[in-house]
């Protein structure tokens, strides 16, 4: 029995704030549907909780038992290898799975650990919705009694007529919502809302993130947030601001904050979010990018932003009940979230990039470990977001299509539903309705966009195949036209025990194009099938992908292997390749039978190239660059070492990448390799090509790197030929321009030589202790002066 809920004397804490901010985005999920709403208005539909919901689906099933067994006690014993105490995500995530199968052996396990915990931190770190989650499953309330006198010090030190602050991280405020739904103290989310309405406030502007002084579009705090229409800055601390934001929207049901919540989903839906529901494209700071800017092999996607995308649709769902929110939330969590974790449960992603040259691999600890305890706490905590219940019409709702069953009431009648599905291998969905008695309602089923023809719920990308027929759907067999209604078909009908819906949703391989705008993904295709997004990896595709080309002509077919990354529906097609001619520099194509695995699948076989986007034209295509004739030699004043800590990607740097002969989209362009130098006070940056025999030259263009972290332009560069064992500069006409985005052109008398070299001089950068620096953009400790340089593009004529 769990101890009742005692007003709490104040108990002040050292920071407040630390109790707070290393928070999960789950909203109670085990128990927050179970008890009257304290408060309207309040969302009016409610998820019904995992609690109330088994599962027992064979792709689902086998994950959560993965996370129980392997992923859980591993993560566990990194942290404490790595000398921190146990992640607040990580009590939570076993709370869930101690609340869908009781296990006296994990409980001991995590409730030790919780004790340290508490013992080495006091209330600094406790997480409410951990506190809340573990108050649920087990009756014991030490966090949860940390967590409320953390509370209750913000409370008395701040709100209205009292001080203001702005977080530099967002988790706070969902923290206080959560105590607010377990306690039923309006205190809490009056505080929530009261630092939403101060963000962005003038006054406020200098405060929150003291590493991007002059940016406060990092944190969110460049505008008020209900003026805000755009997802700017840090991806995981916009969502974790635009969770509670939508939180509030419901409590308040003041419609300028839902309208703020809507707008900012459909500038992410619409303009930034990958194929797989996974955002952020820009490294530096972790961020958006801007409209349309989806580079493939630098994307960030990190997986912490893909469990707050999943959380935060799921919220939009509840509040809109529109099968939008549910088909990203799908999206996300079947592609840009499930390939956060290995197969085996001890391997992780830190960030998911669409395209790999074959140097990018999960990681087994990392030095910012937080994206796998969020991904273990929401497989964890699956169940709460299969069915939901209207509390306002007698409407139950459908949104997974996972073997399960749940027990719920409508209307004061028990009611149990059970599915039966091998989704997503098939679109085979058999529910079963049970009512206790005869009884009136809906039974809303969620018809996915993907089967409509609809991709994404905008036009970013689009199916370039029709899709065969709508989805049918029988009631005991009988065919039944349903009414659509925000994305749901809806059967209202008088429900007796026995009832049988079943669903066929048509699951075809899908080609998918990008908008034109999207300037990577232009000329090239994607393939899905169902909720999956596929890539082709290397070990199924003769050791290389990227230089695949899908023809017009081109047909799919889908086969499901027992046999390959435990149990997944390839998809197979005729198509070609180029290859290198016998020559060694010439080209060929040649027919080539594609595999594609699902992508959540890709990187447990060993590093290799990987591609979601494959070329539809052959000048789409990529083979491992050689240097173009008459040039037999390329050397340089060094590169970047390749010392960063696994688990990031950073795919980029190739001196080969000079000589690709692949025209930049800007200097920032990351959507193919390009090559960085550091080079010490008082010596240039330099590259050489040597050639064959004596050559005549005449020009050269250089494509310079600015990438929005460390490496910027020149602050002045030049050609010169090797005269003997001299290299002597040649004449320009005109000077040296020094110009991003475009090629950087010289014209000079022809000159005979064996070699040429460009010469760069980098800038001398300052960068402030206490900001984030280079070179791996975290917060230094000293003053430093940084000279960094590059090359995408380098050609003489």
């Amino acid at each position: 029995m769990k101890a009742p809920l005692p007003e709490l004397k104040e108990n002040p804490v050292k920071n407040p704030f630390e109790a707070l901010a290393v928070l999960g985005v789950i909203l109670l999920l085990a128990w927050g549907c179970t008890r009257p709403a304290a408060h309207e208005p309040d969302y009016p539909i409610r998820a019904i909780p995992l609690t109330q919901v088994d599962i027992t689906d064979e792709f689902w099933a086998p994950k959560q038992e993965v996370i129980r067994k392997v992923s859980l006690p591993y993560l566990v014993e990194k942290f404490e290898e790595a000398g921190r105490i146990v992640h607040a995500n990580l009590v939570e995530a076993a709370a869930y799975m101690i609340m869908a199968r009781p296990d006296p052996e994990l409980e001991a396990f995590i409730d030790a650990r919780i004790h340290r915990m508490l013992q080495s931190a006091g209330s600094r770190g406790v997480s409410p919705t951990a506190a809340a989650a573990w108050y649920e499953a087990t009756g014991k309330r030490e966090m949860l009694d940390a967590a409320i006198r953390a509370a209750d010090e913000q409370v008395a030190t701040y709100g209205p007529g009292k001080q203001g602050y702005i977080s530099g991280h967002q988790g706070q405020k969902i923290g206080l919502i959560s105590l607010f739904r377990m306690t039923g103290d309006e205190r809490y989310w009056r505080l929530a809302q009261f630092f939403i309405d101060i963000r962005g406030q003038e006054e406020f502007r200098d405060q929150g993130a003291p590493e991007y002084p002059d940016d406060p579009t990092y944190h969110q705090n460049h505008a008020p947030v209900i003026e805000q229409d755009e997802a700017v800055g840090h991806c995981v601390r916009a969502l974790y601001l635009y969770i509670p934001l939508t939180d509030i929207a419901a409590l308040t049901g003041e419609p300028s904050y839902a309208a703020a919540s809507e707008r900012i989903w459909n500038d992410v839906v619409s303009h930034k979010m990958y194929l797989t529901g996974g955002i952020g494209s820009i490294r530096q700071q972790e961020k958006f990018g801007a409209a349309y800017e989806l580079p493939n092999l630098s994307a960030w996607g990190e997986i912490c932003a893909a469990y707050a995308q999943v959380i935060w649709n799921h919220r939009l769902f509840l509040l809109n009940g529109d099968a939008k929110y549910a088909d990203t939330l799908e999206r996300v969590l079947y592609n840009g979230l499930l390939v956060g974790v290995s197969l085996s449960g001890d391997r992780f992603f830190y960030q998911s990039p669409m395209s790999s040259y074959g140097d990018y691999e999960r990681y087994a600890w990392i030095n910012y470990p937080f994206c796998p305890p969020n991904l273990t706490r929401l497989i964890a905590g699956l169940g709460s977001f299969i069915y939901a219940q209207s509390a306002v019409e007698p409407d139950l709702f459908v949104n997974l299509f996972v073997g399960s069953s749940a027990r719920v009431e409508m209307d004061g009648v028990p009611v149990e539903i059970r599915q039966e599905t091998r989704y997503p291998w098939e679109g085979r969905v058999r529910i079963s309705v049970d009512p206790a008695q005869d009884s009136d309602f809906t039974l809303a089923v969620r018809m996915p966009g993907w089967s409509r023809g609809e991709i994404v719920p905008s036009d970013l990308y689009e199916a370039a195949d029709p899709i065969p027929g709508p989805p049918t759907v029988l009631v005991n067999g009988e065919p039944l036209e349903y009414e659509l209604r925000q994305g749901y078909a809806r059967i209202h009908r008088r429900w007796t025990a026995g009832d049988v819906v079943e669903l066929d949703l048509p699951m075809p391989v899908v080609r998918v194009r990008a908008h034109p705008n999207v300037r990577d993904n232009e000329g090239r295709i994607a393939l899905t099938r169902g909720p999956l997004v596929y890539s082709a990896e290397w070990p199924d595709n003769d050791g290389a992908v990227m230089n695949i080309v899908l023809p017009e002509s081109a047909e799919f077919s889908a086969e499901f292997r027992s046999d390959l990354l435990n149990g997944v529906t390839v998809v197979r097609g005729a198509v070609e390749k180029i290859v290198r001619g016998a020559d060694g520099r010439s080209q060929e194509t040649v027919p080539h039978d594609l595999v594609a695995v699902p992508h959540y699948a890709w990187a447990n076989r060993g590093m290799g190239e990987m591609a979601i986007w494959l070329a539809a034209r052959e000048d789409k295509a990529w083979l491992e660059p050689v240097p173009p004739s008459p040039i037999v030699a390329v050397r340089s004043s060094g590169g970047l070492p390749r010392d960063m800590a696994p688990g990031y990607n950073d795919q980029s740097d190739r001196l080969s990448a000079v000589y690709d002969g692949y025209d930049p989209l800007h200097s920032a362009d990351e959507s193919y390799r390009y090559f960085r130098m550091r080079a010490p006070e008082g010596q240039p940056a330099w590259i050489e090509y040597e050639f064959e025999d004596l050559t005549e030259i005449s020009s050269s263009e250089a494509y310079f790197v600015d990438d929005r972290r460390f490496c910027r332009l020149p602050q002045a560069w030049r050609i010169l030929v090797r005269r003997g064992d001299r290299w002597v500069p040649v004449e320009v006409e005109g000077g040296y321009p020094v110009e991003r985005d475009r090629f950087n052109k010289v014209a000079f008398p022809p000159v005979v030589t064996r070699a040429v070299r460009i010469e760069m001089e980098p800038q001398n950068i300052f960068y402030r202790a206490g900001a984030a620096g280079p070179p791996d953009a975290v917060t230094i400790r000293e003053d430093v002066i940084w000279r960094e340089v590059g090359l995408i593009e380098w050609r003489v004529q």
